[in-house]
């Protein structure tokens, strides 16, 4: 099962001064239990995919489907599509609105017609996955830290029972605690075979938590493949805007003065293959 986007092509304001071409031919695909970043520079297409993945946004040419349903409309497509896939934007308060926590979670398995009996039980699960408890059922989803916003918008995305979790920078803003919560959160999603759709900039993020990497460059698939491949590409070539970590190329110039060293961005990865270098 997955998520296979093929030839995608999406051109806002067709026809007038404004046309734009936001993506131009992105290909790749995003398996269940599996996670994949999307990198790139501001403006190279990144938000306008992720809409794509739940049909927000319909393609211009191309195709987008999820486990063999076609995104497009008509015939319920759309509906079944949006069940699979949730969205979760750069800025949780655009997709807050109730007037407390709970409700919030609660509206998207209501409006699919989850039967009440079982209504409670999946949204203080959605909840408890995300780590909110119930003294906060009752706050207002508005007033609650940025770290607790944005656990609460993922929880309302997961109580709908979602396949996949396309998440647009979901990092954007936190401190240093509530990052890392985040991310164990989405590993431990991950690992409970939800599909990680994961949006960013930062290309050190993607590299420590992907399975695959797709590097995007003013609307095309520039790169896509394991960490290790791009980051091989990535020491070769240049991208607009991504920044290689400055242990990679360190790396990279260990391995041309002859060191047996990985392309690798943890700095003691990097130390004890330089320690069997020399024992050898």
């Amino acid at each position: 099962m997955s998520i296979d986007v093929k030839g995608l092509v999406h051109v806002y304001h067709p026809g007038t001064p404004l046309e734009t071409k936001a993506l131009d031919g992105v290909t790749f695909r995003a398996e269940r239990g599996s996670w994949v970043a999307v990198v790139g520079h501001t403006g190279s297409g990144k938000s306008t995919l992720a809409q794509h993945l739940n049909g927000l946004l319909l393609p211009t040419e191309g195709s987008v489907t999820v486990d063999g349903i076609e995104v497009r409309r008509g015939e319920g497509s759309l509906r079944k599509v949006r069940q699979k896939v949730g969205l979760v934007f750069q800025y949780p308060e655009q997709q807050l609105f109730e007037e407390t926590v709970f409700k919030e979670v609660s509206f998207g398995p209501r409006n699919w017609g989850v039967p009440t009996d079982t209504l409670n039980e999946r949204v203080e699960e959605a909840l408890g996955l995300v780590g909110i408890g119930s003294d906060l059922f009752e706050a207002s989803p508005l007033r609650l830290s940025g770290g607790e916003k944005r656990r609460v918008a993922i929880a309302s995305v997961l109580s709908s029972g979602p396949d996949y979790l396309v998440l647009d920078e979901p990092t954007a803003g936190l401190d240093s605690p509530g990052r890392r919560q985040l991310l164990d959160l989405l590993s431990n999603l991950k690992a409970l075979g939800r599909g990680i759709i994961h949006i960013t900039h930062d290309m050190e993020l993607a590299l420590g938590l992907a399975d695959v990497i797709l590097v995007l460059d003013e609307g095309r698939s520039a790169l896509w493949g394991r960490p290790d491949i791009i980051l091989g590409e990535l020491l070769e070539r240049d991208v607009r805007g991504l920044v290689i970590p400055d242990m990679v190329r360190f790396a990279g110039r260990l391995r041309e003065l002859g060191y047996e060293v990985p392309l690798t961005w943890e700095p003691s990865v990097l130390a004890e293959a330089i320690d069997r270098s020399h024992e050898r």
